[in-house]
């Protein structure tokens, strides 16, 4: 099978087993990390859901309801980009496995304005494999295999151990694969005057 592979930036869990209190869901525990973007990182089993394509709308919707919530109460901390305040996206997570030796769940990562992500999220991946790590649940070099509520696959690992700042870090590695849908082509004239465009004054209808 065809692959690519990418080691991702160095990834940190920013809160641990904290309360969220949540419009309509009530005090949710979650935690909250870094793998490239920041995440909010609860367990649908938590939330009494499961990770199916039939309850996708479902799981948007508690997904943004947890970034609103985290953005309302929380500031996201990151020790070496000081303006990065914001929690981006929500990751719900299934139970950890072990399928063949190979540590597996189903994560399904909701994206604003409601959406599910429909790959297993490779920056959700880095984040959750940062959580896994301080809960002891995997090591360096253990190979982790992350599904998408569609069941697409990333095969991960955490390749080292480094630090952000002051927060232990690692390094994740993604695996996965991508097809090609289309090719498209651009070209400049050489007898074209404008190559770049053109600029005049605003011409676009005003909302008002």
């Amino acid at each position: 099978m065809n692959s690519l592979s990418l080691t991702n930036v160095p990834s940190f869990v920013e809160r641990r087993n904290e309360i969220l209190r949540v419009d309509g869901l009530g005090d949710v525990r979650v935690d909250t990390a870094f793998g490239g973007d920041s995440f909010v990182i609860a367990s649908a089993a938590d939330l009494g859901i499961e990770i199916r394509p039939e309850n996708g709308r479902r799981i948007a919707q508690i997904g943004r309801a947890l970034c609103d919530a985290a953005n309302a109460q929380w500031r996201f901390e990151h020790p070496t980009l000081p303006d990065w305040t914001h929690f981006s996206f929500a990751y719900l997570t299934g139970p950890l496995d072990e399928v063949d030796g190979v540590l597996t769940s189903r994560n399904a990562c909701a994206i604003k304005p409601g959406k599910v992500d429909r790959s297993p999220t490779g920056t959700g991946c880095s984040a959750l494999l940062a959580l896994m790590h301080e809960r002891g649940d995997i090591v360096v070099g253990q190979e982790y295999r992350a599904r998408s509520i569609i069941d697409s696959v990333f095969d991960c690992a955490i390749v080292d151990t480094t630090a952000v700042g002051d927060r232990s870090a690692v390094i994740p590695r993604i695996r996965g694969r991508a097809w090609v849908y289309g090719t498209s082509q651009y070209y400049l004239d050489p007898r074209d005057p404008w190559p770049s465009g053109y600029r005049v004054a605003d011409t676009w209808p005003s909302a008002h």
